[in-house]
């Protein structure tokens, strides 16, 4: 689907009190290596989140550098057989080693571009329900500002343990109601 269909729908999507008032934009490096992206969404020009794979890929390096350290992890020793460089334990350590620090980085609310694309593009298809209570924050976060989501659904949002974007989103959304 191109952007700009999956940006009219997204948007559809939102309530009346937000129709026209937040834009999700997506920009693409294009003359930079593997053409990373930029996901920001802006409520009255003023950006209220932004998903950058730059950014999320210099944090998980960093990260995963950090874990490789505090691990103790030797370095991929080199193999002419590269199947015994594959099946190598440093190498499995390495992938866990980065993989965790990815997963950090997600916890912490740091998200590459390409992931938040593809959640609207699940969100637009899925029912509101499940929208609330997804498995990732960015969904339900954007379900707060949905036009199916009624005052009984509102009253009965528990924010207490979630993460600081759906409280943050939910705080836009409750001044709304006011």
């Amino acid at each position: 689907m191109r952007w700009s269909k999956l940006k009219q729908l997204s948007e559809g999507f939102l309530c009346e009190p937000l129709q026209g008032r937040i834009h999700y934009h997506w920009i693409i490096h294009r003359k930079s290596h593997d053409q990373p992206g930029t996901f920001r969404m802006t409520l009255d020009g003023t950006e209220i989140f932004r998903a950058s794979d730059i950014p999320f890929n210099i944090a998980v390096n960093t990260r995963g550098q950090e874990l490789t350290e505090e691990r103790a992890i030797d370095p991929l020793q080199w193999e002419s057989d590269w199947r015994k460089m594959w099946e190598s334990n440093e190498r499995k350590q390495l992938h866990a080693a980065y993989e965790d620090a990815e997963t950090e980085m997600k916890e912490r609310g740091v998200y590459p571009s390409w992931e938040i694309i593809h959640l609207l593009f699940d969100y637009i298809q899925m029912p509101f329900e499940e929208a609330l209570t997804h498995e990732h924050p960015f969904i339900r976060a954007i379900s707060l500002f949905d036009r199916r989501l009624g005052k009984r659904k509102w009253d009965g949002i528990d924010v207490e343990t979630e993460t600081d974007l759906v409280r943050n989103f939910y705080k836009f959304r409750d001044e709304l109601n006011d």
